[in-house]
């Protein structure tokens, strides 16, 4: 291991690894996404589409790849139902996008990040003037584009949130997993 390598841990289904062991590399298709979460699948489709469309700007998705995987530098984070595997990875540094999982849970609830307590508080007050007592509110209408757009932009922040982040709090993502990346491999 480098210098310039992370391990990062994550939990797969088989057919992770299958795919890995046959094409050399995993990639995640966005039909998955659908399949895994059904009727709630729009509220990570508009999380994960922001993520897509922000993460790729700075840390370029190869050909093939539509949507990121996640690690954990903790494998402690990583769930594991009755099927899964869970992987160790040590991975170049430089193919990996860490940031806060406690601000990426905030963005998969479809809230706003102010700057401060304060402007979260401005940003709920302005909400109840428009009469809604949440931000999910928000994206379960087509009403409100300037609202929606202010807890889209302030999602940004989720990319600055890593530099002082516990460790045991940081998330990773990468476009793929390359089974030349693979150190361990371990069942339920």
């Amino acid at each position: 291991m480098t210098e310039s390598d992370v391990i990062l841990y994550t939990a797969q289904q088989p057919v992770v690894l299958e795919t890995m062991e046959r094409d050399g590399v995993s990639r995640v298709k966005l039909a998955y996404i659908d399949k895994k979460y059904g009727d709630s699948s729009w509220v990570f489709q508009e999380a994960y589409s922001f993520f897509r469309q922000h993460a790729s700007a700075l840390l370029p998705k190869p050909e093939g790849a539509e949507s990121p995987v996640w690690l954990f530098c903790d494998s402690r984070w990583c769930f594991m139902g009755p099927d899964s595997l869970l992987m160790t990875f040590r991975i170049p540094r430089d193919r990996v996008l860490f940031f806060d999982q406690r601000v990426w849970n905030r963005i998969l609830n479809l809230e706003y990040l102010g700057k401060d307590e304060k402007d979260e508080e401005r940003f709920a007050r302005e909400l109840k003037g428009i009469g809604l007592s949440s931000t999910h509110k928000l994206f379960s209408t087509s009403f409100y584009p300037m609202q929606k757009r202010k807890v889209r932009d302030s999602w940004n922040r989720l990319f600055t949130s890593a530099g002082d982040c516990p460790e045991i709090y940081l998330q990773a993502a990468v476009w793929e997993l390359r089974k030349e990346w693979l150190v361990d491999v371990k069942k339920a």
